[in-house]
């Protein structure tokens, strides 16, 4: 009998609770691993490289990563660094505590010129790793459906507030939610009411909705807004590699969004057919215009929104993974 494939994965953590890790972890490792052991390949994370084939490290380059991804070298096994944050542009820490500091800049460099194949989160990203490795593929964040099962309803459907007005909801980290100021007084002019979902409650200057991040309710909590929001701030590298799930993730149970034109975005909000990019206060104060006086067309953006993000549900993305590990253990 043929031994199954089987790919190492090390992560940053040793739990499994998605609540208490980076959502990259989960969403480029942990809900992989299912659809994978459906496709015939054998999965383990942080429990030694000597039997796998393929070692993927995701959210790890330091120096512990790079002893591990030596090892795996001189046993034979193919390495493949997942890249998740534009770690090839230096940009400081920015207000709120993130960003890229030379020292990422150099280990990934280092953990990139030892890996076999760089695996990249958006196609921004991939092409920065094109600089720096000769075999780099870009594989997006998906969006599971099994978890993500719901679908949004503009029927009259109690949400957030009932049936009216229309809501704007927001979701990621608190520090990050600092990029909603420029645009909180659009809202706030046109009485539209905004629900936050993050880990802990923002600091901001309007009053809106805080809803705890849980991993278990967050598909319920998505389809009871009426659109999806994500302004960013587009003049720094490390927003611009950016991928499509905080998006996304929305879109797939049909909530459209109105979004900055970063370059992931692109990808599935189709304006007029998923939601709207804005590029300028303007465009947002006509795309808030548009959405409050008129819910139909939210409704006929949902039925699209679903189409778009087909490709990027998990269990075709997983297929992706597969057919690359595959080449890489061949």
């Amino acid at each position: 009998m043929t031994k199954p494939l089987s790919v190492a994965w090390s992560v940053p953590v040793n739990h499994s609770n998605y609540d208490r890790m980076p959502a990259s972890v989960w969403i480029r490792c942990f809900q992989l691993i299912p659809y994978l052991e459906r496709l015939g390949i054998r999965s383990t994370v942080n429990e030694g490289l000597a039997e796998a084939d393929v070692t993927v490290f995701v959210r790890m380059q330091d120096e512990t990563a790079y002893r591990l991804a030596a090892e795996a070298k001189a046993r034979g096994t193919k390495v493949a660094l997942d890249l998740c944050v534009n770690y090839f542009d230096e940009t400081g820490i920015v207000e709120g505590g993130y960003g890229v500091t030379r020292a990422h800049v150099d280990e990934c460099r280092r953990m990139v010129s030892l890996a076999d194949v760089v695996i990249a989160g958006s196609a921004f990203i991939a092409s920065r790793a094109r600089e720096f490795h000769a075999r780099v593929t870009y594989l997006p964040e998906s969006v599971n459906r099994e978890h993500f099962r719901y679908t949004k309803a503009y029927d009259g459907a109690r949400g957030w507030f009932g049936p009216a007005p229309v809501t704007a909801t927001w979701c990621g980290y608190a520090v990050k939610a600092l990029e909603l100021e420029p645009f909180l007084p659009l809202f706030a002019a046109r009485k539209i009411p905004l629900v936050i979902i993050s880990e802990r409650r923002p600091s901001l200057s309007v009053p809106f909705r805080f809803v705890r991040w849980r991993y278990a309710s967050l598909p319920r909590n998505l389809v009871r807004g009426d659109f999806c929001i994500a302004p960013r701030q587009l003049d720094s590298p490390y927003n611009l590699g950016h991928s499509l799930f905080k998006i996304g993730v929305f879109l797939a149970e049909g909530v459209p969004a109105l979004a900055s034109p970063v370059p992931s975005y692109r990808e599935v909000l189709i304006p007029e057919r998923t939601g709207l990019l804005c590029d300028s206060l303007r465009d947002w104060e006509e795309a808030l215009d548009r959405v409050r006086e008129d819910r139909e067309l939210l409704r006929r953006w949902s039925a699209e929104a679903h189409e778009a993000m087909r490709p990027y549900l998990t269990e075709a993305v997983a297929r992706r993974y597969a057919e690359l590990f595959r080449e890489l253990a061949s």
